[in-house]
C-alpha cells in the first residue's frame, strides 16, 4: 500500500546540503536579480553608512533563513520526530553567528542613525512614536536573538541526541530557538519599516 503524497512529505527531511543549497541559490537568485536590475547607489545607499548598512541587512537576512529552518526543525524535534538532529545543531549555531555578525553591524550603524541630521532627528521631529517605540523596541528586542540562540546551540552541542529520549528536555532548545525566532522577526519587519521610512 503506497503513503499518501501529504504524508510522505511530512515525513522527509532535508540534508544540510539540501538546505544550504537551497538558502544560497535564493540568495544568488534575489541578488542577480537586483544586480542586473538596479544601480548600485540604489541598492546600497550613497551615505558613507553603505557599506555597514548592506552588511547589516544581508546578516539579518541569512539569519532569518537560517533561523527559519532551524524553527522548522526545533519543532520537530519539540514533537520527537527529528531524523535530521546533525542539521539543527549546525544551523542552530549558524544562526547564533550571524545573530551576532548582525548585532555588531546593527550597533555600529546606530552611530549613523543617532547622527544629527540623520533618521532619528527625522522622526524625532516629524513622527516621535517611530521612534520612541518602533526603534528603540526593535533594537532591544533584536539583542535578545543571541542569548536564545546561543543557548540553545549550547544545550543541543553538550547534550546530543540524549535529548531525544526526554520530551522535557527536548523542549527547552525547540523553546529557546521559537523565542529567538520571534525576536528576529519582530526587529526584522520592524527594521524594514523603520529604514523605508528614513534610511541611513
Amino acid at each position: 500500500m503506497r503513503i499518501p503524497l501529504l504524508s510522505r512529505i511530512r515525513k522527509m527531511e532535508p540534508s544540510l546540503a539540501t538546505l544550504l543549497l537551497v538558502t544560497v541559490g535564493a540568495i544568488a537568485v534575489v541578488g542577480l536579480l537586483m544586480a542586473i536590475t538596479a544601480p548600485t547607489g540604489v541598492l546600497i545607499g550613497e551615505t558613507q553608512w553603505r557599506v555597514i548598512s548592506a552588511f547589516h541587512g544581508m546578516g539579518a537576512t541569512a539569519f532569518l533563513l537560517s533561523a527559519t529552518i532551524a524553527v522548522y526543525l526545533a519543532w520537530r524535534l519539540y514533537a520527537g520526530e527529528i531524523r535530521a538532529f546533525k542539521d539543527l545543531k549546525w544551523l542552530t549555531a549558524f544562526a547564533a553567528v550571524m545573530s551576532g555578525v548582525t548585532i555588531v553591524f546593527g550597533t555600529w550603524i546606530y552611530i549613523a542613525y543617532r547622527a544629527p541630521g540623520g533618521p532619528r532627528t527625522y522622526f524625532l521631529g516629524n513622527m516621535p512614536e517611530v521612534h520612541q517605540i518602533f526603534f528603540e523596541f526593535k533594537e532591544f528586542i533584536a539583542m535578545f536573538t543571541l542569548p536564545m540562540f546561543v543557548t540553545a546551540a549550547y544545550i543541543l552541542w553538550k547534550y546530543d541526541r540524549s535529548l531525544l529520549g526526554h520530551r522535557e528536555a527536548r523542549a527547552v532548545p525547540s523553546l529557546l530557538i521559537l523565542l529567538g525566532y520571534t525576536f528576529l522577526l519582530v526587529a526584522y519587519v520592524l527594521g524594514a519599516a523603520i529604514t523605508k521610512l528614513a534610511g541611513v
